[in-house]
């Protein structure tokens, strides 16, 4: 990867840690390198990134935003990846936001991205869940049938978070990057 962009950098906490020469953070209170919102930064963008990792507010709707816009600017070849897709339990998720620690929704947006033929969605068992897209064929799609996916309740992702996630170990990262 040569282009950057991380949505959401708070402290840098991650954004630091990237050693990309052409790399942008958007925050609107603190961190990254660009002062303003998700949405203001997309409608004026005009540079195209081939790595994108969104973690900025963890709602569903506006996850669903961010990853739109990242998908109209991901170089071909690109992957985009997405913090917080496993919360520890419901009050983790809940909305509104009831605790320091909070995953929001966002788990949301991965079930109904693994339903997509053209979009190879699975998410990795570190930190919080990091959720990673690929623009290509399906490679494990899920085959559930939903209206509307920010309707999905927690005891959904609950009882059946592996087969709605799609969830690899760590030791399989290369490989779905790959595929």
């Amino acid at each position: 990867y040569h282009n950057y962009l991380e949505i959401g950098c708070d402290e840098n906490q991650t954004f630091n840690k990237i050693l990309i020469k052409n790399k942008v953070g958007v925050d609107p209170i603190r961190g990254g390198n660009i002062r303003k919102t998700s949405d203001l930064f997309f409608e004026e963008n005009t540079s195209y990134f081939d790595c994108i990792f969104i973690d900025g507010l963890h709602t569903y709707e506006q996850v669903k935003k961010d990853l739109e816009n990242s998908l109209k600017i991901l170089k071909k070849d690109g992957t985009i990846f997405i913090h917080d897709c496993l919360p520890k339990g419901y009050f983790y998720q809940a909305l509104p936001r009831s605790r320091s620690s909070w995953n929001g929704d966002v788990w949301k947006i991965i079930v109904e991205y693994r339903t997509k033929n053209n979009f190879d969605t699975c998410t990795c068992f570190i930190d919080q869940g990091l959720g990673i897209i690929k623009k290509r064929q399906n490679s494990n799609i899920l085959k559930i049938n939903y209206k509307n996916y920010k309707k999905l309740k927690f005891k959904n992702f609950y009882y059946n978070h592996k087969e709605l996630m799609n969830i690899i170990k760590y030791e399989q990262i290369n490989k779905f990057l790959e595929i």
